[in-house]
């Protein structure tokens, strides 16, 4: 069984009995009680469960839920998420820019990690930074500035300047449109100018997008593809779509059954 399903039926249980014993788990479902120790340790840093002396209950109230926001990620995401995660360094500095996409990364990232002392994280997200607060080793640092009432992004002159700051090996950034003839595009003069410093800070840039970002155009330009070193895509997407910016020499990651197309992942973007 694995490590999903053996987790789908531990959440179950919880839900159900309102506590599952570790000993009784691992009876249940054929393995050793140290397996099911690692997946309670997995669920409670992903929000889905506490753990208690012998076992788990029902996690309490998670801030992410009371913020609007999921607190997992669903399981039909994990395999873009994953993929995405690979291209990813364990040690170093990652910049995630706001968006639903890296949100979803985030809490993948918490829900499978172990230990990632050596890995920073800085981000521009409010939900980013408290879903990755919890992962275990991971320093995280969060931009400041003016927060969007939309995105709950931090945007302005406060943000801008902490960025102009950085150099990063790998920003992750979340276009609101990605064209061949427009380039990377966000609704707002505010967010784009936090997006241009994101892509200015890295050494490389992997962008993330939502299928419905691609071949559309928002108000502002802040990027070209020739600035673009990977592509991800949080969701199915056929291969006519993905043409343009293969032929634009932008390496697309395959995201595991949801991208048509070449079936080989391309190296990790930096040395993990």
């Amino acid at each position: 069984m694995s490590a999903d399903l053996r987790r789908a039926a531990l959440a179950a249980w919880v839900a159900a009995e309102g506590r599952i014993d570790v000993i009784t788990a691992a009876n249940r479902l054929g393995v050793a009680p140290e397996t099911i120790r690692r997946d309670l340790r997995a669920m409670e840093r992903s929000g889905r469960l506490q753990r208690v002396h012998g076992g788990a209950v029902a996690a309490a109230v998670d801030p992410i839920l009371a913020l609007g926001r999921p607190a997992t990620v669903a399981e039909s995401d994990r395999g873009w998420a994953r993929a995405v995660w690979r291209q990813l360094p364990r040690s170093g500095t990652i910049l995630l820019g706001a968006g639903e996409p890296t949100l979803a990364l985030a809490e993948l990232i918490i829900s499978e990690a172990e230990d990632l002392t050596g890995l920073t994280v800085v981000t521009n997200s409010l939900d980013a930074a408290l879903v990755l607060s919890r992962a275990p080793g991971l320093s995280v640092y969060n931009i400041g500035g003016t927060v969007s009432a939309r995105t709950r992004a931090q945007e302005g002159d406060w943000a801008l300047t902490e960025l102009r700051r950085l150099h990063t090996d790998v920003s992750v950034i979340c276009p609101a449109g990605i064209s061949p003839e427009h380039g990377l595009t966000q609704p707002t003069p505010a967010a784009a100018a936090v997006s241009e410093a994101e892509v200015a800070a890295g050494a490389a840039t992997l962008v993330l997008v939502e299928p419905a970002a691609l071949g559309s155009t928002a108000l502002v330009r802040f990027a070209g593809l020739d600035q673009v070193d990977r592509l991800a895509v949080a969701g199915p997407v056929d291969e006519d779509t993905l043409r343009p910016y293969r032929n634009a020499d932008v390496k697309i990651i395959p995201t595991t059954d949801r991208t048509a197309g070449s079936s080989t992942e391309p190296d990790a973007i930096v040395g993990a």
